[in-house]
């Protein structure tokens, strides 16, 4: 009788942990499609700005000076 008991305990014990493993899943599962949404709205949006501003300026790397090693023979 005993036995049956603690197997019962046990058995609620694990249904318990696994319901709020699924339940856990779930919110991130939920929390990482918002987030995905959220991120793709602020690509839109950047890629909207680009067009309404036009180019962006490319970084130059120019102006640099050359630098020329002279070797003494």
């Amino acid at each position: 009788m005993e036995k049956i008991v603690i197997f019962i305990i046990i058995f609620t014990m694990i249904m318990i942990l696994i319901s709020t493993y699924r339940d856990v899943k779930k919110d991130q599962n939920k929390e990482l499609i918002k987030n995905m949404n959220v991120y793709a709205e602020k690509e839109k949006i950047k890629q909207q700005k680009s067009e309404v501003l036009g180019q962006k300026q490319k970084t130059r790397k120019g102006g640099k000076k050359k630098r020329t090693r002279l070797y003494h023979i």
